[in-house]
Order: C-alpha cells, then sequence, then structure tokens
C-alpha cells in the first residue's frame, strides 16, 4: 500500500509547466508540419490580442 503525497511537495508552477510543455509535444508530433507562433500561442492560452 503506497502513502499519500505529501502536499508540501506539491508545486503547481512546475505542474502547470509541464502541462504546457506535454501540449506542445504532442501537438508537434501530430502536426505534419511546423507548428505556427499562432498554433503555439493558442496551446499556451496566449491572447492574440494583448
Amino acid at each position: 500500500m503506497s502513502e499519500p503525497l505529501d502536499d508540501r511537495l506539491r508545486d503547481d508552477d512546475a505542474l502547470a509547466e509541464i502541462e504546457l510543455t506535454s501540449r506542445l509535444m504532442i501537438a508537434a508530433s501530430g502536426a505534419g508540419d511546423r507548428l505556427s507562433q499562432d498554433e503555439i500561442d493558442g496551446l499556451l492560452g496566449l491572447d492574440q490580442d494583448a
């Protein structure tokens, strides 16, 4: 039986960065060509009007 994770060890910033990197890796591996800057910005959730 494993012990539950200690919440003090949780790093929300690192987890968010891992999620964004995962999105980029998955999108890039499924793309037929290079991702455009607009596609990358969309995957990262960046506001294109900023």
